[in-house]
């Protein structure tokens, strides 16, 4: 949740509070001072920037969500549920670049992790069916809309797997 600024501040005041109580011969206050430090470096590892760079994404800021997930030094000491949204941004962003091998990789190995929502699993089944659509593959385009419309989705994302049907139907009758 905190950026990687923030998150050294808070480790190095925690460290420093933990030097005083230490100094104050003050032990309770000074292991919880490092225990608060311990969890930071921990949270650093396991949860990185994934969380903000979602939160980026989903105001649109493509290129802000980019610089932090690039700060993700080690993604696969990610937990799990940060892992599948790591990779679920890094498809947004190859998807918004055009780069579709990329991208498709990105969103199935997001799917195969696992995602916490149907609307977030939705989002993917639909941005794989626009890759297809894209490469011109349009039966595996129409599984993924299949696979969008069993989930329960939210008006907008329903809108937009009509729009990709409608696109694929259309497609379909002039090749």
């Amino acid at each position: 949740m905190f950026n990687p600024t923030i998150r050294t501040i808070l480790i190095f005041i925690s460290l420093i509070a933990g030097i005083f109580y230490f100094m104050k011969e003050d032990y309770l206050n000074m292991t919880f001072m490092l225990a608060a430090a311990g969890l930071f470096i921990y949270g650093h590892y396991k949860y990185g920037t994934v969380y903000i760079a979602f939160q980026e994404l989903k105001k649109g800021k493509y290129k802000k969500a980019e610089k932090l997930i690039s700060k993700v030094k080690n993604p696969e000491k990610l937990s799990k549920g940060q892992k599948g949204y790591y990779h679920f941004i890094q498809g947004a962003i190859a998807s918004d670049n055009e780069d579709w091998e990329k991208s498709y990789s990105e969103w199935n190995e997001a799917l195969k992790i696992g995602l916490r929502t149907e609307n977030d699993t939705s989002i993917a089944f639909l941005n794989l069916a626009n890759i297809e659509l894209e490469r011109k593959n349009f039966e595996k385009a129409n599984e993924y809309i299949k696979k969008t419309k069993a989930l329960n989705l939210k008006p907008l994302i329903a809108s937009e797997a009509d729009r990709i049907q409608n696109e694929i139907n259309t497609a379909q009758q002039l090749s």
